[in-house]
């Protein structure tokens, strides 16, 4: 019959003045009304629509819908970041950081510990002993080559961590400039879109 509301669908939405909406409509939809402009002579008319009911509750609720692009990024591992630029070590000076037999020393990738990058002092060297040679026997000779085979491994081994050290620490350097350059213009960027947004507060008030 004209003007009378049929029976009520069991789990709908009922929204008063508007019609029933199942809910097993995904998403949710809400009857609500479209007002159209009116025609020559006539007045304005509305006619039902339906709109998501998530889009309709999120703006009772929660104010005005934030776009997803405005969404704050996800955290940046500061490991993952890469720089751009050109970096080509002497290959020779590879060679002088690299163990024989091992992987080629990367300085790119390499990581000191603090403790390697801690100062070493520096160590006096022990006044050499005169042995008699009467007693220089082959316990003597053995004992010496010992020694100085431990002294060589060890020099080398020093000598080996400061040519990493000196490589690893030409690609900072580098790096660094790339970064400040990177920073600099960074800055200058955040510089003009704070001007262009206090231009715009000041029409149009505060976001």
């Amino acid at each position: 019959m004209p003007g009378s509301r049929p029976a009520r669908l069991p789990g709908a939405w009922l929204i008063p003045g508007s019609i029933e909406v199942p809910l097993a409509v995904n998403p949710p939809l809400i009857p609500s009304w479209h007002h159209s402009s009116p025609k020559a002579g006539g007045a304005p008319t509305a006619a039902p629509c339906l709109i998501p009911a998530e889009l309709l509750l999120s703006r009772v609720t929660a104010g005005p819908v934030t776009p997803a692009s405005r969404n704050t990024p996800s955290p940046v591992d500061p490991e993952a970041v890469e720089v751009l630029m050109n970096f080509d070590p002497d290959p020779a000076d590879l060679a002088l950081s690299s163990v024989p037999g091992h992987e080629t020393f990367d300085p790119r990738k390499h990581r000191f510990s603090d403790e390697e990058l801690k100062p070493q002092p520096i160590m006096k060297k022990a006044r050499k002993i005169q042995v008699p040679d009467e007693q220089k026997d082959e316990k003597y000779w053995n004992r010496r080559y010992k020694n100085n085979e431990a002294a060589k491994r060890s020099r080398d081994a020093r000598r080996l961590k400061e040519n990493q050290i000196t490589v690893r620490a030409a690609f900072l350097e580098k790096e660094n400039a790339v970064l400040r350059q990177e920073v600099a213009s960074i800055r200058q960027e955040l510089s003009r879109y704070r001007t262009i947004l206090t231009k715009y507060e000041s029409q149009h008030g505060a976001l």
